[in-house]
């Protein structure tokens, strides 16, 4: 679910896709043949051409047994489409690193995810207890294997300290309440500058921050039924005071920008140039040339867990992250060797660390959270453009995260919560209790939608 600014040059380097045309099978006189997409043409950068030129060399050097060839193929913000459509064609990839955790409990019931139980039971990676297991819930299903973690991530607030700091404000104490965050925001922001306390997210994916701060107020946005169902909770009184909250930001605080709908990348340059002071986001998401360009360096943000209601509220995370998957029509000589090239390129120590140089050395930052457990703060000190108390800060979001909740029509579910979430945004003058209706609405829309998935009780 990324969404993230997801930068489509490191997507080369996080996700080679293997894929087996129609699940070819070995034959007795050659190697096993897998394909890969990948998303460097001959337009690409010079880092991610170097990238590319590593994952040849090592791979031909680890696995002279299997043919690779390679296909160009980008898929960009439709890539669960575009999977579809390759799979009912017989062209799908034997390996699949795009889908979020969040996908694969709808893929598992539709068949359009392999069961490789028997690949993951005999890994040692896995014996040895070196995967991270914060997707294991989802990812099996009643002791069946259907994916293998690829990166994860933990997001919170970024702050701009250095702004903070040339107006007065004490950098060792980010705001711990509600309260508190709209006073320093209220304070910090001057759009004569501009300078603006909080760049809010309210674009169509805004639900997926929206679920944040629900916990921040002590609320969830479902709930398990005893029957497996769902009971939609976002419309409770927790989450009614964190809409609430969010309108009162921009109408009551005036802290916000004025297009609260603008785009991530429009977000994400206005902090990135030092305009916004706190955002919802990831630190890797920063923009470095816009960061550059504005005479400020990577050093002058940090990072925290969201504010809370009040402090009797652990100040939460959010933790996410996407999945490796394997072609359903693969043939298991296929399925195996694509099970082993994939571990090897998300777990393999000497192969991460390679790519982390190449990360360094062309100033790039990626802190997504490492399928190895172990290597997280290797890779963090790595990069050579985090201050020791940034890499703090970034290792201390996982001691309260919370992974985005998953459940069938997920992804139904905050589509619809967009259109609420947006309008309250939207209206100066709107109460409580007409916040409440608005997601009352929307809890009875996606109840009549999708009855086997959720229901009130």
């Amino acid at each position: 679910m990324k969404m993230k600014k997801i930068m489509s040059i490191l997507l080369a380097s996080s996700m080679l896709l293997a894929t087996a045309s129609c699940g070819k099978k070995k034959t007795t006189d050659g190697p096993v043949e897998i394909t890969m997409w990948t998303s460097v043409g001959e337009d690409a950068s010079d880092y991610a051409k170097e990238l590319e030129a590593l994952q040849d060399e090592m791979l031909a050097e680890k696995f002279p047994d299997i043919k690779i060839n390679k296909v160009l193929k980008v898929t960009g913000t439709d890539y669960r489409q575009e999977y579809d459509k390759a799979l009912m064609a017989g062209e799908a990839p034997d390996i699949f690193g795009r889908f979020s955790y969040t996908d694969i409990p709808t893929r598992i019931k539709n068949g359009t995810v392999a069961d490789i139980t028997e690949l993951v039971k005999n890994w040692d990676m896995k014996k040895e207890g070196k995967v991270i297991t914060t997707f294991d819930d989802v990812i099996n299903d009643n002791g069946k294997w259907y994916a293998i973690p690829r990166s994860a991530y933990v997001r919170g607030c970024i702050a701009n300290t250095k702004v903070l700091k040339e107006n007065g404000f004490d950098t060792t104490k980010m705001p711990r309440t509600w309260a508190e965050m709209a006073e320093i925001g209220q304070k910090i922001t001057d759009k004569s500058v501009p300078r603006i306390g909080y760049i809010l997210m309210g674009m169509d994916w805004c639900a997926w921050p929206f679920t944040n701060w629900v916990w921040s107020a002590g609320g969830d946005m479902i709930k398990k039924n005893s029957d497996g169902t769902y009971k939609i909770t976002f419309n409770e009184e927790a989450g009614v005071d964190a809409a609430e909250y969010w309108h009162d930001m921009v109408w009551k605080y005036n802290m916000t920008q004025k297009n609260v709908l603008s785009t991530l990348e429009e977000n994400g340059t206005t902090i990135s140039n030092g305009t916004g002071v706190f955002t919802w986001d990831e630190y890797s998401n920063l923009n470095q040339e816009k960061v550059k360009e504005s005479g400020l360096s990577m050093t002058d943000f940090t990072v925290f867990a969201v504010p809370t209601k009040d402090e009797s509220i652990p100040a939460p995370s959010l933790a996410g992250g996407e999945v490796v998957t394997f072609n359903p029509k693969a043939s298991p000589e296929v399925l195996e060797a694509a099970f082993r090239v994939a571990t090897y390129m998300q777990y393999d120590e000497e192969y991460l660390s390679k790519i982390w140089e190449i990360n360094k050395k062309y100033g790039r930052l990626d802190i997504a959270v490492p399928a190895r457990s172990d290597l997280f703060e290797k890779k963090l000190a790595s990069s050579g453009l985090l201050t020791e108390e940034a890499q703090k800060g970034i290792m201390s979001l996982s001691e309260n995260a919370i992974p985005e909740p998953c459940c069938g029509h997920w992804s139904d579910l905050k589509s619809q919560l967009a259109t609420p979430i947006q309008k309250i945004l939207l209206t100066e003058n709107m109460s409580r209790d007409e916040i409440k209706k608005l997601l009352d609405e929307c809890a009875d829309t996606l109840y009549n939608l999708y009855p086997d998935t959720f229901k009130k009780n």
